[in-house]
């Protein structure tokens, strides 16, 4: 219910007995302007700046009134706040005055004191977003992530430094851990700012929509508010759990030679994934794939009947796509000719850009005959001949400065265009009818992707241990895409950058397959250079360490469908952060996850780490792998290769199928 206190310059808002905004007028809550942004974007990163303050709208003085249903909250003379009660949450819809083109909102939204903040879409860095100001605009990362020395030698060699705050991911969203949820209806770009101890400040560089508040009872129950406003993904076929993706490239003959590898060494191995179907071309960044979307005749002679002799051994074909063609691609001339691409800001010249080193154009989704002839390509060259997914790759890269089909707003498309691609691949596979049994993976999204995208994978981490961008960083950011509505994610087993002497070892590469044990999703990355890196066939010891953890994956299956399954009926999160009372109140653990409900994992995420400390939530818990039993609270466990540590809940249904498992991979 929502009850409004009128004050003696101002007014206090509650909903469910919770005060959601306190406004004086000296410390206003709520306020429209006026400003313009400077976007400059290199690497598919961004800097966003004001070219001045904004100018704030004069917002006295304040009326209330209440109308069928509905409380109406006027704002002098230049916008209305319409709040209405919806099915489970509070809907705030600002009206501006039609006299007036205000561009900048802001509202400062209560918090509850002392309780961890989730969300925001994917976030590497943080996990409790308390104390953090987050720019929510999709973006390359960068390399290194943040302030350490990795960061600052790729800046040194090509500006490529990545930062704390960019995302492939984000969402305008959050989460708290007693059941509290936001969410704000905008494309624009936006800043949620938790640097204060009772509020958050969200401003936005367009009016949004509306804004929606809901209070449940639990961190999972607010989640699934939220996947139920935007939608869910599609539940993933069972294929996908019953092994290893192998990302094998090279060829047809390399590919098979490897898969027999794999398989002689008992890898259960459930699909490939040649990211090179298309081609390679070698730059200074190591091998890299040739952007045009027809079948390579040299690596891979008759595609289609390699992919049906895989089908017939039970093994599923992935690939590979973006919504990028290279300059010296067939298909882009066609695309050139029927003016598909991203033109530059005088509709003149199509947009020509660079991810890497070499020149592509990005196809205009917001161009309904572009996708139409986008769907047709996967439809003819990789559905048609047998692919049964691929990564869908990017979607960072829209241009600020470009022009787009029917002068859209590239400000107000930027954040949409990942959510367009998603959609365009749906199509494809809906238009093919393989809906069912297809999986493609994006790494990029915002609000809106998850129905359109049936697994999100953590893009490009470095191939080593660093916080912020190596194989830590994929903890928070599978939690907090759990938490903002993802139902399956996965991430590159190994890594991907590996540049100077920045090279995958033995011990990433295994500690990183133990971790993806524990998951949806187990796919393999030979990496961007992969003769300097560890692979999975490196030696008799790393296949067979894969064999194991593949095995343990795969005999898991029917807790994955029980995880999944949650998610699609009430859209509980399947990854989960432990959040434990210390003494100095709630603390989310680092390095800790639920998967499902029963399932704690402490991955060993510091090289060959022998022991560690770990965290365990309320109630009782048995070791994984020993039958131990423990308590809540803080423990110091031994762990080692192969046997990271884990928990399963004493009370669960699945213990017996833990064990089992366990017993079988520890004689």
């Amino acid at each position: 219910m929502i009850n409004i206190l009128p004050t003696q310059d101002g007014f206090a808002l509650t909903y469910q007995e919770k005060t959601i905004l306190s406004h004086t007028f000296s410390h206003p809550c709520i306020g429209m302007g006026t400003g313009r942004a400077d976007i400059t974007m290199e690497h598919g990163m961004y800097r966003i700046k004001e070219k001045q303050s904004i100018r704030w709208e004069d917002t006295t003085p304040i009326t209330i009134n209440r109308s069928e249903g509905m409380l109406l909250i006027s704002f002098g003379n230049v916008f209305t706040l319409r709040l209405e009660e919806t099915g489970q949450a509070l809907r705030l819809t600002p009206i501006p005055s039609p006299n007036l083109a205000c561009n900048r909102f802001f509202i400062r939204l209560q918090l509850p004191v002392g309780e961890p903040v989730f969300g925001c879409g994917e976030q590497f860095s943080h996990l409790d977003l308390r104390g953090k100001v987050l720019p929510l605009w999709v973006s390359e990362p960068g390399i290194g992530r943040g302030p350490n020395y990795v960061r600052v030698l790729a800046d040194l060699h090509s500006g490529r430094g990545g930062s704390q705050a960019h995302t492939y991911f984000p969402q305008a969203s959050y989460v708290t851990y007693g059941g509290q949820w936001t969410m704000v209806d905008t494309t624009a770009f936006s800043r949620f700012d938790f640097s204060g101890r009772t509020s958050c400040v969200i401003t936005t560089h367009a009016i949004p929509t509306s804004i929606l508040i809901g209070q449940t009872h639990s961190l999972a129950t607010a989640t699934a508010a939220i996947s139920n406003s935007i939608g869910r993904q599609k539940a993933l076929p069972d294929w996908i759990y019953q092994g290893i993706i192998l990302g094998l490239q090279g060829g047809r003959s390399s590919v098979e030679q490897k898969l027999q590898v794999a398989l002689k060494a008992g890898i259960p191995v459930t699909a490939v994934w040649c990211q090179d179907w298309q081609g390679i071309r070698m730059t200074p960044y190591g091998k890299q794939l040739f952007w045009n979307w027809e079948y390579d005749r040299t690596l891979y002679p008759d595609l289609p009947e390699f992919i049906k002799s895989l089908h017939e051994r039970g093994i599923r074909f992935l690939g590979y796509t973006n919504p990028f063609l290279s300059t010296d691609a067939p298909l882009y001339q066609e695309g050139a000719k029927k003016g598909y691409f991203v033109h530059d800001s005088k509709h003149q010249a199509i947009y020509v850009t660079s991810t890497t080193t070499f020149p592509v154009a990005m196809i205009d989704l917001c161009n309904p005959e572009a996708c139409t002839w986008y769907r047709q390509i996967i439809k003819r060259n990789m559905l048609a001949i047998g692919m049964d997914g691929w990564m869908a790759d990017f979607g960072e890269y829209l241009p600020p400065d470009g022009a787009l089909y029917e002068h859209a707003n590239p400000a107000w498309e930027h954040n949409r265009y990942p959510v367009r691609w998603a959609q365009l691949n749906a199509q494809a596979v809906q238009e093919a009818g393989r809906s069912k049994e297809v999986v493609y993976f994006c790494r990029s999204g915002f609000t809106g992707s998850a129905p359109a995208v049936p697994l999100v994978w953590a893009g490009d981490q470095l191939v080593n241990f660093l916080k912020d961008s190596g194989l830590p960083s994929v903890i928070p950011a599978g939690i907090s895409s759990s938490l903002s509505g993802i139902g399956y994610w996965h991430f590159d087993i190994g890594g991907f950058f590996s540049f100077a002497w920045i090279k995958r070892s033995r011990a990433l590469l295994m500690q990183s397959c133990e971790l993806a044990a524990f998951t949806q999703v187990m796919r393999t990355h030979e990496g961007i250079n992969p003769t300097v890196n560890a692979q999975f066939d490196s030696d008799p010891q790393m296949l067979s360490h894969f064999a194991r953890m593949t095995r343990i994956h795969a005999a898991l299956l029917a807790y994955h469908q029980l995880v999944s399954q949650r998610y699609q009926e009430s859209g509980i999160p399947p990854i989960q952060p432990v959040v434990c009372r210390t003494k100095t109140g709630l603390r989310a653990i680092p390095g800790h996850y639920l998967y499902g409900e029963d399932l704690l994992i402490a991955p060993r995420l510091k090289r060959n780490v022998q022991k560690q400390t770990i965290w365990l939530g309320e109630g009782s818990w048995v070791d994984f792998w020993t039958g131990k039993p423990y308590t809540q609270g803080r423990h110091r466990v031994r762990s080692g290769p192969g046997r990271p540590p884990v928990f399963i809940r004493s009370e669960s249904s699945y213990l017996a199928l833990c064990r089992q498992i366990a017993q079988k991979e520890c004689e």
